[in-house]
């Protein structure tokens, strides 16, 4: 029996990606509210109906692309062991910024827009915040768990003490890594001393 072929062009991976990417890219740039379909299919190299084919609203654009960066952040979201608290936060933070290059200005600016927004919010935190946070808890538990840093920790808002100083200069550097990567180290000692246990 011959297979019945369907009506239309076969999808391209490569044309997914692309679009998916550049969407990205522009809603960190411009934000949700700045999306078109036009702008996207111009930086992208692919027609409008391509994308139409496949997201016919540019909200349902938005989150394909957000739900494509959700599973590649993933990907990277495990943290090796180094064997030490401060090996691990070095190699978090590395692993996250080699993550967020060229987008580092996403988190921020969908955060504000989506605050009248609450199923959009959620979908941000989702993919935006939630990846960022599980991995640095996680390595701050080990660090409990060894003895590195005193055992009554609040692993939440150690969370925020850590990461919040990087989201700040990522601001006001306006998204330059390379100033962010400077402080790293010095602010990593700053906390590492305030969740060390207190001496016997």
């Amino acid at each position: 029996m011959t297979e019945t072929r369907k009506p239309g062009r076969p999808r391209s991976a490569e044309a997914d990606r692309a679009i998916l990417r550049t969407t990205v890219e522009l809603l960190a740039t411009e934000g949700l509210r700045g999306l078109s379909i036009e702008r996207v299919a111009e930086r992208a190299g692919v027609g409008k109906t391509t994308i139409y084919r496949r997201w016919s609203t540019k909200r349902a654009l938005a989150e394909a692309a957000l739900q494509a960066l959700f599973t590649e952040m993933k990907s990277v979201a495990d943290v090796p062991e180094t064997g030490s608290v401060r090996g691990d936060l070095v190699e978090a933070a590395a692993v996250r910024m080699r993550a967020v290059s060229g987008t580092q200005f996403l988190l921020p600016r969908l955060a504000l827009e989506s605050e009248s927004d609450a199923a959009f919010h959620r979908l941000v935190n989702k993919i935006l915040v939630e990846p960022t946070r599980a991995p640095i808890i996680e390595v701050l538990r080990r660090g409990v768990e060894r003895g590195e840093l005193r055992s009554d920790l609040d692993l939440e808002l150690a969370c925020d003490l850590f990461v919040g100083p990087f989201l700040y200069r990522l601001l006001v550097s306006r998204g330059n890594l390379t100033e962010v990567a400077r402080m790293v180290a010095p602010a990593l000692d700053h906390f590492l001393r305030a969740a060390a246990p207190e001496p016997r």
